[in-house]
Formats: structure tokens, sequence, C-alpha cells
């Protein structure tokens, strides 16, 4: 079985990767661009020719989706690179999918919600509230439009796609930065008096719990398809619809939460930290809670394994020296 992942060295593509590459049925073909490094291809995901050509090479079984660019802020200050990465990408792969008879899993967001309903679940309105959310929302359809079936029953391709929306991640990083988590640690290290957001609760999910997420879809798509065709979610506004599961991490916090969690765990003193009660009144606007409902994937045997205050530790130390002034353990 030949996988191919886009995004193989980011946060989340290290993660899948380090799942799936030693199982001795799958070959895996990791894609990146800017992170590219052996074995890992480098490729441009927003040239059509360049990935139609590669997947022709290649023939692979199913595409995992998971490079983007997932920082609203950021989606707002260049969205023409956001609208190339996040959509037109999006759609040069399901395209390709749809040329060699691929598989397609798609990584969306919980971000496609406004945050005023939860618990959200597969049949749930969509309502984006950001240029980011919308643009997630725009690669789903453009999934569904060459791998999705239409009202009237008809396949439009013989091998298929699915979305998985997933909410804020974290795991081992290679800078702080590189996850919306674990920057919120750069507040403590900088020791200076700020405001975090203690009115959005969100739900993050360790990396190697997606992974393990995405796994059980792939066995599950090749071993009993059934079960992945029954979960369609058959509500789109443009026709064509495909599998979509939903996936929260197990535990609603707020920014500051997450803070005041990492301080204890680091043995860091968090009291120049305050909350903020009320919405961020700066940057993208963030829904209030996106909560979704993960009952589907956990009637295929999904269950998270890591719970967020127990990795916080492990994650965080190695940006902490222990000649800091601010190392108190």
């Amino acid at each position: 079985m030949k996988i191919l992942l886009t995004g193989a060295t980011g946060l989340l593509g290290r993660a899948v990767s380090a799942r799936l590459i030693n199982r001795n049925d799958i070959n895996l073909i990791g894609l990146a661009f800017s992170r590219a490094k052996p074995p890992t291809l480098k490729r441009d995901i927003t040239d059509f020719d360049a990935i139609s050509k590669l997947c022709q090479e290649i023939r692979p079984d199913f595409v995992i989706h998971a490079a983007a660019e997932r920082r609203p802020d950021i989606v707002d200050n260049d969205p023409e690179r956001a609208q190339k990465l996040n959509v037109d990408a999006t759609a040069n792969l399901a395209r390709a999918c749809r040329n060699c008879g691929a598989r397609m899993i798609y990584l969306s967001t919980d971000y496609v919600y406004d945050g005023t309903n939860p618990p959200y679940r597969p049949e749930s309105p969509v309502n984006p509230l950001n240029e980011y959310g919308k643009l997630k929302l725009a690669g789903e359809l453009a999934v569904a439009e060459n791998l999705g079936e239409t009202k009237s029953g008809e396949t439009l391709s013989k091998a298929g796609g699915l979305v998985l929306r997933i909410p804020m991640l974290y795991g081992p990083v290679e800078r702080l930065e590189e996850s919306s988590v674990t920057e919120l640690a750069l507040y403590l290290k900088a020791r200076k008096p700020c405001n975090i957001d203690d009115w959005s609760t969100r739900y993050p999910l360790h990396v190697d719990d997606v992974a393990a997420a995405i796994e059980i879809l792939v066995d599950i798509w090749l071993s009993q398809p059934e079960k992945i065709e029954a979960a369609r979610k058959g509500n789109e506004p443009k026709g064509a619809n495909l599998p979509l599961f939903l996936l929260s991490g197990p535990v609603g916090i707020t920014k500051y939460g997450m803070v005041l969690e990492m301080a204890k765990a680091l043995g860091i003193d968090a009291s120049c930290v305050n909350p903020v009660k009320s919405p961020p009144s700066t940057g993208a606007p963030r829904p209030k809670d996106c909560r979704m409902d993960t009952g589907r994937l956990v009637s295929l045997g999904y269950a998270p394994h890591h719970v967020f205050r127990d990795e916080l530790k492990t994650i965080l130390e190695p940006f902490f020296s222990v000649k800091s002034p601010f190392w108190l353990t």
C-alpha cells in the first residue's frame, strides 16, 4: 500500500510519518516544500502539473493532505498565499487523486463552525467566522467536487475522499512557534505582564492521537469501506458530499488555562499573565466553543491516549534552560 503524505515535515506530518513508516504493509512517501529534507520529496503542491505527474508515477493508494496554513492571523495578512495553499493545492490533489484512482483524506478544522452551539456533529451547519475557516471549508468543497458523491448517487471517483476535522494541535515541536499551543510558552519566557484569552474554549489534541485516528481511517477504509461510506455528511450545499469525521481533544481549556498548566508543569510563576474574559479585540475572529462530537471515530475504535497537562513538561522543558532565572524547580 502506497501512501502519499503532504506536509510530512510539519508538526502533524511528523507524527503521521512516525505512526505509519514502520508498518511492513505501507510504503510512505512524504512531501514537503520549505522544510523538505531526504527522504522527504520536495514538491510544490500548488503546481497541478507537478503533482499530477507525481501521482501518476507513484500511483498512491491514499493521499493524506496535512499541509496547510493553519494560523488565522497569517491567513488574514497574506490571503493570496493562503488561498493557494489551503484551497488551490487541495483542489490540485483532489483532481490528481481522481485521475490516478487514489483515496484522499483531507485534514480540515473545527473553525468551520461559529462556536455558538456546541457540541458539533456531522450534520451540524457550518458557519466559519474567519477567513481561515472559510478557506478550509472551500478546501472541503474542492475535494467533494472531485471525489464526492452527487445527490443522485453518482460517484465522481472510483476511489473517493473523506474529511477529518481537527482542533488546535500540540506535540513535540522544533520551535515553540510551530504550534499555537506551545507558542503560548513564549509569554512565560518573556516574563512581562501580558493579557491572555480566557474567553474561548479550545480542545487541544496531541498530534499522535490525530495520527492514530488517521491510521484507523486508512485501515477501516481498506477492510470495511461500508463504514466509511456510511459517514457521508449529506448536507453539502453544492451537491456532492463526502464522509465526514470529527475529532476534538478530550478536555476544554482556554489559552489562559493552558498557560497556567504550562507554568505548573515547569515550576514557573505565572503571575505576569492576566486573563481576558471578553472576545479578542484584534486579529482574526475566533469562535467561542467548537467542541466536536467524536462518536463516529470512537465507533471505529478510536480513543485518545494523551492528557494535555501530562505532556507539557516533556514538550516544553527543552526550551527552558535550567540556568534560567525563571526556572524555579
